[in-house]
């Protein structure tokens, strides 16, 4: 009698009717939405898994040569043999090219030019940051430095109060929080942040990864998420609709923290109002973020 009404609550589970439904990230608009029960999903598993052993059982018989590789499978004799003839012309190539230059540099050798062990190829040294170069006419090193990028800050128009000759830590990534059009640009005295007009109503991303300091509303700002991130690093998000982290929330650059939509008399259409700072100063975001 148990084992019938345990069968009967097992039928009863796989009949039990669910709904997926797939949302836009960016302004949560649901696109479509479909009812599934359990047992239709492993029906459809199990055709799926069907039609896919028929298509790989079709591809094998109808072209041998692919399980050659193939993983799982063992190479049979022709396999082995041409993956090892590639390799061995592969290899051939590589010291048939370095013989010839070595016989350039013997010539200019021979001819009395000046020429110095580094100009003689030999094996690659990944540990060597040179690259030499030897022609016909002349031989001679190229040396090719290592790629340098400055890393002074960008000067903010109409900013005070940044330290110029501080690096203010460009090798950071920073994710762009919101895209669109800038209609309020960044001066320090009197508007410490910019303010950006998305194309469509969107959700704001978080622009770098850290800690969220503060998630609450205000009624002059709306609702306002504050992000603290390393090395003293605080990005700042207002005039939000709603936020979906709460205060103590780890974010992840990229992550949705809240969206926009919310005005009022002072803010008639509807924008984000973005402020970066780094160790308590307001900084300009256009210099780091492309918006």
């Amino acid at each position: 009698m148990e084992r019938k009404q345990n069968r009967r609550k097992l039928l009863k589970k796989l009949k039990n009717r669910y709904r997926l439904l797939i949302i836009n990230e960016t302004n949560l608009q649901e696109k479509t939405s479909l009812s599934l029960t359990p047992s239709n999903v492993l029906l459809i598993g199990s055709a799926g898994l069907l039609i896919f052993s028929l298509i790989s059982w079709g591809i094998y018989t109808l072209f041998p040569g692919v399980k050659d590789y193939a993983p799982g499978y063992s190479q049979t004799f022709d396999g082995k043999m041409k993956n090892e003839v590639l390799r061995k012309i592969s290899t051939l190539e590589s010291e048939l090219e370095m013989s010839k230059k070595r016989e350039i540099a013997m010539k200019q050798i021979i001819s009395g030019e000046d020429v110095t062990a580094y100009d003689i190829p030999y094996k690659a040294d990944k540990g060597r940051d040179k690259e030499i170069a030897v022609n016909e006419n002349k031989a001679e090193s190229e040396v090719k430095p290592k790629e340098s990028r400055s890393t002074a800050p960008i000067a903010s128009t109409g900013s005070v109060g940044i330290d110029e000759s501080d690096d203010l830590d460009n090798d950071f990534l920073f994710f762009t929080p919101l895209k669109g059009s800038v209609s309020n640009a960044f001066n320090n005295r009197t508007h410490p942040s910019i303010d950006i007009v998305p194309v469509i109503d969107e959700t704001v991303k978080a622009t770098m990864d850290g800690t969220v300091i503060f998630s609450g509303w205000t009624p002059e700002y709306g609702y306002i998420i504050s992000v603290q991130h390393q090395n003293n690093w605080l990005s700042i998000y207002k005039y939000n609709a709603a936020v979906y982290k709460e205060l103590g929330s780890y974010v992840k650059a990229g992550e949705t923290i809240g969206v926009i939509g919310y005005v009022d008399k002072d803010n008639p259409k509807k924008q984000l109002r973005f402020e970066l700072w780094h160790n308590g100063v307001a900084v300009n975001p256009l210099n780091y973020i492309v918006f």
